[in-house]
């Protein structure tokens, strides 16, 4: 398993946990919030910029060619694209005040809003219809796990209270799984879990993101549940601010969603141009760069509010929040209108 373990090593330092690892247990949720006078400091201190905490993914595409490509400043705006490893140093410099935007998803989101930091979604980032951003739950080369049904009585690896965890449990009520019947282990470092999925060793399943699922596959393993062909679409993420800096920045961050809005059109139109960048920007392994796709993006939409609610739910029910966020105060609707 050497040699996977090289190859995976040069994918991992984008999928290492990414969005997916910002709460893997109950012990590593999000504290508690920075004093708003501190934030409010920081903000004033910073006052002309655009800070946004970037995750390097499929899902970021846009910001990165938009920064590339010198769309920002063109349109008179200070943009500073800042990279973190994971999602949970992300969440953090978040509420520190060091950061103004961030790309993740609704789950942190509420966790934030929980330790007393609001955000609004602005858009979606990736993952507005089915096809756009894909979890597959693949099975062990050595195993005869080929559909949905032969998950009973089989272990599958996860990584509990993140994106993974409820996109499993979606699953399972999509497609009328017995989820008792489906043992989830929690094993939030992507790249064990990969390794252990590829030996078949004390898992026979596991749940990844592209490009990791692909790598997977391309290795042997076979594809159970790929979220691209089911009728539900479960999988998103968004850009998130946080609510002061709305407040204060708004025609800043119109501009802002406009450009990034662009670069999402620039890049549907002409998907082999960015290729090399997606590619660079992913980190996708040598073994799958000639069949990986550029990703395509859905401009100025936002979750509708049954999605918002469907989170909230499992959030509740997982006992992660102590209630469910009204759609009001998780989502704005004024920076997708095409008209502004």
């Amino acid at each position: 398993m050497k040699k996977v373990r090289e190859n995976v090593l040069s994918m991992i330092f984008v999928l290492l946990l990414v969005v997916l690892a910002s709460c893997s247990n109950k012990d590593q949720q999000i504290s508690k919030a920075p004093d708003k006078n501190e934030t409010s400091r920081e903000i004033e201190k910073n006052k002309g910029k655009i800070r946004v905490g970037i995750l390097a993914i499929d899902d970021i595409l846009p910001l990165v060619v938009a920064n590339e490509e010198g769309a920002f400043s063109k349109a008179g705006l200070d943009v500073e694209l800042f990279p973190f490893k994971s999602s949970l140093d992300q969440s953090k410099a978040m509420e520190a005040g060091q950061l103004d935007l961030i790309m993740n998803d609704m789950i942190v989101q509420s966790l934030l809003k929980k330790a007393g930091l609001d955000t609004k979604v602005l858009s979606y980032a990736f993952g507005a219809n089915v096809k756009e951003g894909r979890f597959v739950v693949v099975s062990s080369p050595k195993s005869e796990i080929t559909k949905p049904e032969d998950l009973y009585g089989k272990k599958v690896a996860i990584s509990e209270n993140t994106m993974m965890d409820y996109l499993m449990y979606q699953y399972e009520n999509s497609l009328g799984l017995d989820s008792s019947k489906i043992k989830k282990v929690n094993i939030p470092d992507l790249l064990l879990r990969m390794e252990l999925v590829l030996e078949g060793k004390d898992i026979d399943c596991a749940i990844l993101p592209d490009p990791l699922a692909s790598f997977a596959i391309k290795k042997g393993c076979k594809p159970v549940i790929d979220d691209t062909l089911l009728s539900d679409n479960f999988s998103q993420s968004v850009i998130l601010a946080r609510d002061e800096f709305i407040d204060s920045h708004k025609d800043e961050l119109k501009s802002f969603m406009k450009v990034y809005f662009n670069s999402m059109d620039e890049i549907n139109k002409n998907p082999d141009k960015y290729k090399d960048l997606a590619i660079k920007n992913a980190r996708v392994a040598d073994d799958i760069k000639d069949t990986y796709k550029t990703p395509t993006f859905t401009p100025y939409k936002v979750p509708s509010k049954e999605e918002v609610k469907r989170v909230s739910d499992w959030l509740v029910e997982k006992k992660l929040i102590d209630k469910a966020y009204s759609y009001e105060d998780l989502v704005s609707t004024e920076f997708t209108d095409k008209d502004e």
